[in-house]
């Protein structure tokens, strides 16, 4: 991923801004404090209040004054530049000028009972959550912090608004920056470019974003005794046939795609023949064409293996059908876009290498609305994401930190001159 070409390389032409972001390599240890607060709430998907509480004010402190909760449960803090950048040529009324977006969601995939404690190691920190995505929500704090410093806040000459979002995990279907975006577009609000700050990390670049779409396949039968009623159609076989065909299409379509079959159920007693018996199905691929060819191929093979179950009793035949649970628009950006070389060009410039990258996250839905979008981390390593054993190491985390503040106060003080 090379970037000689393209921007600005000097040193002289960011040399306010090394200096202005520098006291951030040395506020490791506040960064890290602010993360174990949040990953220490819970947040479910669907019940991510209490970690917007605990924000809210420590917003409040960084300077912020605009700051609300929207119908959904988003935490938005709008950092708005002086009249100074906003006025016309005239020197008459404010113009409108394409705000910058940052995203960092605030739910987790682990139930409200789950044990969130926190165990240390040297610079190792253990627990659900830390930095997926405790890391990018800390990482927001210290963003709110910088554009309030003078040297910045005098040069800034777009909004900064940052958005807390509710539903990014699992069942959550985007839905808070779906209604971020929404909210944009009935009010004709512009935007000039979106950052997600999901989990650690100082080098990669997610301009690539993985659609996806999630069904639920049920199968539904007569049932009957397991002995009396030998024979019957049984609707769990006719789920596990389904299963080995999706693990067979899933082998054929990678690396285009990946299949995943994350959840299965079904049946009433251990003694019966089941009337039900339902899986659910995890589709992504980058090209939205190639996830709906495959929805259908999957219906397919549903309706096939209802057929195969049933042939030997066609008159008590097996009903299958698809549910529709969710879906993330896919999209990308090329590697040659301004949004992208600037990504790029901050991590150079944090003495790392940029790589380009895919993933599913809030980004997908600004990508969806042709709006430029990226993802980043926020410094530090992890590992174990959605698992209890979920760990963040702290050793340079600022390099990553510092890369992420760049780039956002790159693009907020940059000549307003329309999209990235």
């Amino acid at each position: 991923m090379s970037t000689s070409a393209h921007g600005p390389s000097s040193q002289t032409d960011v040399a306010w801004q090394t200096r202005a972001l520098a006291p951030w390599h040395a506020r490791r240890a506040w960064v890290l404090d602010q993360q174990i607060a949040i990953a220490e709430t819970p947040a479910p998907t669907g019940h991510e209040s209490a970690r917007a509480a605990l924000l809210q004010p420590r917003f409040v402190a960084a300077g912020c004054t605009n700051v609300r909760r929207d119908h959904v449960g988003n935490l938005i803090v709008r950092i708005q530049p002086g009249t100074l950048h906003n006025a016309d040529a005239s020197g008459g009324r404010a113009r409108e000028v394409a705000a910058i977006a940052c995203l960092a969601h605030l739910d987790t995939v682990f139930a409200a009972d789950a044990s969130l404690r926190v165990t240390r190691e040297g610079t190792q920190v253990r627990c659900p959550g830390i930095g997926d995505n405790s890391r990018g929500l800390a990482a927001m704090l210290a963003l709110a912090s910088t554009l309030h410093m003078p040297e910045i806040a005098a040069r800034m000459t777009r909004t900064v608004d940052i958005v807390a979002t509710v539903g990014e995990e699992g069942d959550g279907n985007l839905r808070g920056a779906r209604a971020y975006f929404d909210a944009l577009a009935e009010k004709s609000e512009l935007t000039h470019a979106a950052i997600a700050v999901d989990g650690p990390g100082d080098s990669t670049i997610v301009h690539h974003a993985v659609g996806s779409h999630r069904m639920r396949l049920h199968f539904h039968g007569q049932g009957g005794h397991s002995w009396a009623n030998a024979g019957t159609p049984n609707p769990v076989h006719a789920a596990g046939t389904l299963i080995a065909s999706i693990a067979r299409l899933a082998n054929r379509e990678r690396p285009h795609a990946v299949i995943t079959v994350s959840r299965m159920g079904g049946g009433e007693t251990l003694t019966s023949i089941p009337r039900d018996a339902w899986l659910d199905v995890d589709i992504r691929a980058i090209d939205p064409a190639r996830v709906t060819r495959l929805v259908g191929s999957i219906r397919q093979l549903a309706e096939r293996a209802a057929d195969d179950e049933s042939r030997t009793r066609p008159t008590l035949a097996l009903h299958a059908r698809s549910e529709f649970i969710g879906e993330r628009p896919g999209g990308s950006l090329d590697i040659a876009h301004p949004l992208v070389r600037a990504a790029a060009l901050a991590t150079e410039r944090a003495g790392r290498v940029p790589r380009s990258a895919s993933a599913s996250t809030d980004a997908n839905v600004p990508l969806a609305r042709d709006i430029p979008a990226i993802a980043i981390g926020a410094g530090g390593t992890g590992g174990d994401a959605h698992t209890p054993g979920e760990w963040f190491d702290d050793d340079g985390s600022d390099v990553g930190l510092v890369r992420l503040l760049d780039l956002i106060t790159t693009l907020a003080c940059a000549p307003a001159r329309g999209r990235a």
